[in-house]
């Protein structure tokens, strides 16, 4: 595989695995929104080959995708509990994800489902290459 094919197949793969998160947005929150309208997928090239895929999105998605907000965890609300004497009891109930807001993971299950697919396109171009290369070492060590 060439690198314009290697190039190909990431970009490739990229749009779809993007493609997949954005569904996985509409069907966890229901609504088209700035989390799904500014979600964007890039790469980028060095050496004339993609050795880098970015995912973007808005800040506040993380709190979606883990069940997170106002209320609902973390050390603000772990000051509060403890100033008004409540006891420890009552700050597990708050814990984050406890609440009534639910983590909507959009963003680890297709990751984890896509990247072994990625994985053989990389092996597929790097392995070659470390062929070739070995070829080419041998060739240069043989004696005509």
């Amino acid at each position: 595989m060439d690198t314009k094919d290697y190039n190909k197949e990431v970009r490739s793969w990229t749009k779809a695995t993007h493609r997949k998160m954005r569904n996985e947005v509409l069907r966890l929150v229901l609504n088209v929104g700035p989390g799904y309208e500014n979600f964007y997928a890039d790469t980028k090239q060095y050496g004339g080959e993609i050795n880098r895929i970015g995912f973007k999105f808005p800040y506040y998605m993380v709190f979606v995708h883990k069940g997170a907000g106002r209320g609902y965890g973390g050390l603000a609300s772990l000051k509060r509990f403890k100033d008004a004497g409540n006891s420890a009891a009552i700050w597990k109930q708050k814990r984050m994800g406890s609440g009534r807001r639910k983590a909507k993971p959009f963003f680890n299950p297709v990751i984890e489902a896509e990247l072994p697919q990625l994985a053989d396109i990389i092996t597929d171009h790097k392995g070659q290459k470390a062929i070739d290369r070995i070829q080419n070492a041998f060739n240069k060590l043989k004696i005509d």
